[in-house]
């Protein structure tokens, strides 16, 4: 994986914000895979949903997606397996990477940006057009939107950075999450499947 500096960055317009464990057995939650299975399984299928999700994303316009790790000091770990998955060549100018169809940044403090948006990255139903068309939705109307999951949470939430008065909240359809094997197994099922699949075999 090549990362060269970049000697110019021009900060997005919008920040998606996306929350990632480090995907190590042990560390993830156990209930996306059955018990029996074990911790390994459980960690493989959650760095496959990341993954999916992640690839989803692809060609998200004037947005970076800016990843908080969990712990904070996986940071550079969790790098160094994510962004080789994506793509072969990114343009370094740390804590930011771009490459064709994603970019990315490992702040730990946001950065300035017109909407501010939270996604959950274990729903891997996310897509770039559909997050852009809420974001754009956003600078247009002034109002939050916030999607519902499936499982009763939000696996989306966005808002502009700027706000004159309260804003009116706009729920959008609900999608699912991949947080448990039940889960785990209707998404294989769904249309996503296959991709799904792919980054588990990928994730062995």
């Amino acid at each position: 994986m090549h990362f060269p500096s970049r000697p110019d960055h021009t900060p997005a317009v919008r920040i998606l914000t996306l929350r990632i464990l480090e995907p190590l057995p042990g560390n993830v939650p156990q209930a996306i895979a059955p018990d029996d299975l074990g911790p390994d399984e459980a960690a493989r299928r959650y760095r496959a949903v990341v993954l999916t999700t992640m690839r989803q994303l692809r060609g998200l316009e004037a947005t970076t997606i800016r990843i908080l790790t969990d712990p904070a000091d996986a940071n550079e770990a969790i790098r160094f397996w994510l962004l080789p998955k994506l793509s072969d060549h990114w343009e370094n100018n740390d804590p930011d990477f771009q490459t064709t169809g994603w970019a990315l940044s490992f702040a730990t403090t946001a950065p300035t940006a017109s909407v501010r948006a939270e996604a959950d990255i274990l729903c891997p139903f996310l897509s770039a057009r559909w997050i852009h068309t809420a974001l754009i939705g956003i600078e247009r109307g002034g109002h939050r939107v916030t999607g519902p999951s499936d499982d009763g949470g939000h696996c989306f939430n966005a808002e502009p950075t700027d706000a004159a008065s309260p804003l009116e909240t706009r729920a959008l359809p609900p999608l699912p999450v991949v947080k448990t094997a039940g889960q785990w197994d209707q998404a294989l099922k769904s249309p996503l499947g296959p991709a799904l699949k792919k980054a588990w075999k990928e994730e062995a």
